[in-house]
């Protein structure tokens, strides 16, 4: 019975330990990559749109990267460094965009909010 109970506990860690594992974080390659392919289907972007954006995309997840690495734990210098790239990128992505183009991914930008905002209200209740 003993060895049956040791023998779940390592087979519940090791299932644990390797879906942690896959649940690392984005390059930010990947990460701009992944956005920037977001983008063109949202906003149906043209060949150069498409490369001035990645190259927005790579240098702010750049950003957000080192942000993230020097800002663990502290939760509100994460948050205004975060605002401050998110200000940045939007400045760039207007002159970018056309002006529907920019106002669909402003749309876009705040339906996640608050998709996002449901979902931390509805994981803390």
């Amino acid at each position: 019975m003993k060895k049956l109970f040791v023998i779940s506990i390592m087979l519940i860690a090791t299932i644990t330990f390797a879906s942690a594992q896959q649940r690392q974080r984005q390059t930010p390659e990947e990460s701009a990559k992944t956005y920037t392919e977001r983008m063109e289907k949202l906003l149906t972007l043209s060949a150069d749109q498409k490369t001035k954006i990645q190259a927005i995309n790579l240098d702010l997840a750049k950003q957000m990267n080192t942000q993230w690495q020097n800002n663990q734990g502290n939760r509100e210098a994460m948050r205004s460094s975060i605002q401050a790239i998110e200000k940045k990128r939007d400045e760039q992505y207007k002159t970018v965009l056309k002006a529907d183009q920019f106002k669909k991914y402003l749309a876009d930008k705040e339906e996640r909010q608050k998709e996002m905002e449901a979902r931390r209200a509805q994981r803390n209740n």
